[in-house]
């Protein structure tokens, strides 16, 4: 750095803390040692090195951030004739007293930090704990990220000094049926990064009793058929059952309904459209409007696996399987009833029976134990005693075709193409009806004390089984429903899934209506549709019948 002239405002400055004692190197080699002003009280500043003919002109004390700060000032000795009024031969404490003097002289004693900061330190003693508590509330508002900052490294030793060693964690102290309760609120996900916090947390997360009630609640409980495989499966070298593995499965189960995650495989050799399908946990079983009905191995959709069944005359329109049983209706106004039973070696098909006593195409029915309730074109409703092979009762009273219907040990519930749903008793009595949809009632299913329909009006509804009344609609426009006819549905305790002729099926919060996940693959309309707690079956207008598994992504 050159010399700079005496009328120049430019001047090599070094700025230190009060602090400081160390030696700081300016231009051209000249040095100077800094003492901190305690030092300079007692004792004259020496400039033991000067080097290229420069001298200390001046300091100024300065308050910066409730710090002294001194600013040093170095200009060539030929320059330094006189400035701010000091001569270059007048020692530097000197110059030092002068100006802290003048600086004092220019503000009253409380406007100089020292006394500012002894005043408050005298006040906050005389507060009590309120007082402060409000007072350091205050101060926090103002302070910006280095008082912060600050506060947070001086604080990191001091704060738990006299605490108990949990005072940090509410869990670890709390009772353990108390935390039990808590953890239930979690999802695996969050239950699994609680086992990482510390020792205590993942002593308590591990707890088996926590995973089997959570395992074994009403949210998240499977069917009694899939809960007894995978306790099997999740069993330990002692043969104890790991809960947590099974919480694990229904979680992961249940994340790949809600998210559509799952993978296809398709059944085709249909020669017409899909009517109806039913499934079990080795066979599917589909009816066809080519008038057969097809047996396939769910393990392999090979051709040579197939078994077909011939009989009826018309369109298989409906199907049920229970066991070894399989009851079919078809627009040839039958009802069979076939034995269908195999083994890896071996099957054997044949049909038991034949019922007769509707006028029209048989459109639906359910079988269960010794009975079957039937519905058809001819607007009638039959139940029938599979063991005398004949009908017990006939139920009247719709005005359109009976187009879907269920019933429990209690009652039977049909849909019409009358726009009406009619709740029976089994001595053919008209319980209730109702009324809300705008066309043909095409499906029905119901669960407890709820009902879900679904009708050509493209809306599907909730109903109070009690009362009768809609308690919610998901509106095919405004609520992401289907923009065709909505052919069949089904539900279970949390979800439903429906589908319609715009090739989609839909899954559906059985609470809130809100679409969980829609699943494309089929190439026309689904017609049908069957699950369980893994497994989804379709059949179409594309001639197909497509396997959706969830429980292998």
């Amino acid at each position: 750095m050159k010399d700079l002239p005496v009328n120049s405002s430019n001047y090599h400055e070094i700025q230190i803390s009060e602090k400081s004692n160390s030696e700081l190197f300016l231009p051209q080699n000249a040095t100077v040692k800094l003492y901190s002003v305690d030092r300079l009280r007692r004792k004259c500043l020496s400039l033991s090195q000067l080097a290229s003919g420069r001298e200390l002109a001046s300091f100024d004390v300065l308050h910066q951030n409730g710090n002294n700060h001194r600013k040093y000032r170095s200009l060539p000795v030929s320059c330094l004739k006189r400035r701010n009024g000091y001569s270059t031969s007048r020692s530097i404490k000197m110059l030092y007293e002068e100006e802290e003097e003048q600086v004092r002289s220019n503000s009253s004693d409380l406007d100089y930090f020292p006394n500012k900061l002894q005043v408050m330190l005298k006040w906050f003693q005389e507060f009590n704990h309120e007082q402060k508590n409000r007072l350091l509330q205050e101060f926090l508002i103002q302070c910006s990220t280095p008082q912060v900052h600050l506060l947070s490294v001086h604080m990191e030793t001091r704060r738990h000094q006299n605490c108990p060693p949990n005072c940090c964690d509410m869990i670890s102290w709390l009772p353990s049926n108390v935390t039990s309760i808590i953890c239930t609120y979690l999802d695996p996900v969050s239950l699994s990064r609680c086992c990482v916090v510390c020792r205590k947390w993942r002593e308590i997360v591990s707890d088996e009793l926590l995973w089997k009630n959570l395992s074994l609640s009403s949210q998240w409980k499977l069917s009694e058929t899939y809960h007894a495989k995978l306790i099997k499966k999740c069993l330990d070298e002692c043969g104890r059952i790991e809960w947590k593995r099974i919480y694990a499965q229904q979680y992961r189960l249940r994340m790949n309904w809600v998210r559509g995650h799952c993978t296809v495989r398709t059944f085709e050799g249909h020669s017409q459209m899909i009517s109806c399908v039913q499934f079990d946990d080795t066979r599917i079983v589909s009816g066809s409007s080519d008038k057969s009905i097809k047996v396939w191995n769910i393990k392999t959709n090979s051709p040579w696996s197939v078994l077909t069944l011939l009989g009826h005359s018309g369109t298989v329109r409906c199907l049920h399987l229970q066991g070894d049983r399989l009851v079919s209706g078809s627009s040839d106004t039958t009802i069979k009833v076939w034995h269908v039973s195999g083994s890896k070696n071996w099957s054997s098909i044949n049909c038991k029976m034949t019922l007769l006593g509707h006028s029209d195409t048989v459109r639906c029915l359910q079988s269960e134990g010794d009975l079957v309730v039937s519905g058809s074109y001819d607007c009638t409703l039959k139940v029938w005693s599979i063991a005398k092979g004949t009908c017990l009762k006939t139920l009247r009273g719709h005005d359109g075709p009976v187009l879907c219907l269920q019933f429990d040990s209690a009652k039977i519930i049909s849909g019409s193409a009358d726009r009406t749903i009619k709740i029976w008793s089994f001595e053919g009595e008209c319980l209730k009806t109702l009324f809300g949809h705008q066309d043909a009632i095409t499906c029905i299913h119901f669960n407890g004390w709820r009902i879900v329909s679904g009708s050509l009006d493209r809306n599907i509804k909730f109903w109070n089984l009690d009362t009768g009344e809609c308690i919610n609609t998901i509106d095919w426009a405004t609520g992401e429903g289907h923009t065709g006819v909505i052919r069949c549905i089904q539900a279970d305790s949390w979800k439903i899934v429906s589908a319609a002729d715009d090739k989609t099926i839909k899954i559906w919060n059985m609470e809130t209506g809100e679409r969980l996940a829609t699943l494309r693959d089929h190439t026309d309309g689904v017609t049908c549709l069957q699950f369980n707690d893994t497994k989804l079956v379709s059949g179409s207008y594309d001639k197909s019948v497509k396997l959706w598994d969830f429980s292998v992504c």
